[in-house]
């Protein structure tokens, strides 16, 4: 298995750092995957060890680092008159659905020798890191932004992991993690955003939501997006069973974004193949988690979302707590990045046909960010 450039043809070895071709400096993906085989699903793994055999990590069952992470619910609804699935990815270990990519590249990056651990994130990413370095007994770096929230820097530092706060943009603590992999070789670069090793981790997502449909693949995902891990890595999913003749349709891709943080969506209405040229937003909103300038797979994601004939939707703060409220009052309480998708429903309804399927990810719990710490 290699690494490549999804908009090159040039190929480079998997450890490039920092993880991106030098060709055209987009991110790095790996080709080669073993083929989807429902033959073997092993049901007697819990969560989406389920799906090792098609998951090229060098951890095996009896050294493997997991928390039972994957399997997530995928709930039935109504919402706004939509006939829908929440698939309920913030029911993870650390209660976010960065659990699903984080698990797998872990174990791939302790394969090949990682004894530190760095990430930039302004929460679920950082803490997601931090939990699985301490249950292996290892070494985490974390830089968050210093205006990250409280309840999320608290979850990170839970961990024992060193915490450094970095001032300015997000873009900030992205270097300074970049900055931190050179100091020795054991330190790997865990960047939920650039690690080829995270998307096959949300690979499982895709073939989670296939199982639990009665082996159907939705015609609309939806899914909030900053850098695009889980669009795109469940996107990957739902091509591997393409190509393994399990499902004549792909998806509709939905990526929900939240004002002002919408250079994606800007992009993909605006005729452009990438973001590109961010302003350095600071402003603070309740969806954090997607509050991202520059998208790490931008020119991917914006080729993918036009592919796959789907669309990108703006949210507003108003629209997203009171989507939150709306989805706490039946019983599901997420935080207001999860929140956006429900708002963003609303704005979709009248592209959804009758008797299709509708899959939307729920990807953080609400204890995650609960209203008194706004």
């Amino acid at each position: 298995m290699i690494a490549y450039c999804p908009t090159s043809s040039f190929r480079s070895p998997a450890e490039h750092s920092p993880l991106r071709c030098p060709a055209t400096n987009e991110p790095l993906e790996y080709c080669d995957l073993p083929a989807f085989d429902p033959a073997l699903i092993d049901s007697t793994q819990a969560g989406l060890w389920r799906y090792a055999a098609m998951l090229p990590v060098v951890a095996k069952e009896k050294t493997r680092l997991t928390l039972g992470e994957g399997w997530t619910s995928l709930i039935p609804d109504q919402w706004e008159g939509i006939p829908l699935h929440w698939k309920l990815d913030a029911l993870m270990p650390t209660g976010s659905y960065k659990d699903r990519g984080v698990s797998v590249m872990m174990n791939w990056l302790i394969g090949r020798g990682g004894t530190v651990f760095v990430d930039d994130s302004s929460g679920n990413a950082g803490a997601s890191v931090a939990c699985y370095a301490a249950t292996a007994n290892l070494d985490s770096i974390i830089f968050v932004p210093t205006n990250a929230t409280a309840a999320k820097k608290s979850q990170v530092a839970i961990y024992g992991t060193q915490l450094v706060e970095v001032p300015g943009p997000r873009q900030a603590s992205a270097d300074a993690a970049v900055a931190a992999t050179w100091l020795d070789k054991g330190t790997k670069y865990a960047s939920h955003a650039l690690q080829p090793a995270y998307l096959l981790g949300q690979m499982t997502c895709a073939w989670e939501i296939w199982e639990q449909l009665g082996r159907r693949v939705p015609d609309w995902f939806v899914s909030p997006v900053g850098h695009g891990g889980l669009l795109l890595g469940t996107w990957r999913g739902f091509q591997q069973l393409h190509r393994a003749g399990l499902t004549d349709k792909l998806p509709r891709l939905v990526a929900v974004q939240a004002e002002p943080y919408t250079l994606l969506h800007e992009a993909f209405h605006g005729g452009r193949d990438r973001v590109t040229n961010p302003p350095p937003l600071l402003e603070r909103i309740s969806a954090d988690g997607i509050a991202v300038t520059k998208p790490a797979r931008s020119a991917t994601l914006l080729a993918v979302l036009r592919y796959s004939r789907g669309t990108t939707i703006s949210v507003n703060e108003e629209e997203t707590l009171n989507a939150r409220d709306d989805l706490a009052a039946r019983g599901l309480f997420v935080e207001p990045t999860s929140a956006t998708v429900g708002a963003a429903l609303k704005k979709l309804r009248p592209q959804i046909q009758d008797g299709e399927t509708v899959v939307t990810v729920l990807t953080g719990h609400g204890l995650k960010r609960p209203p008194e710490v706004w």
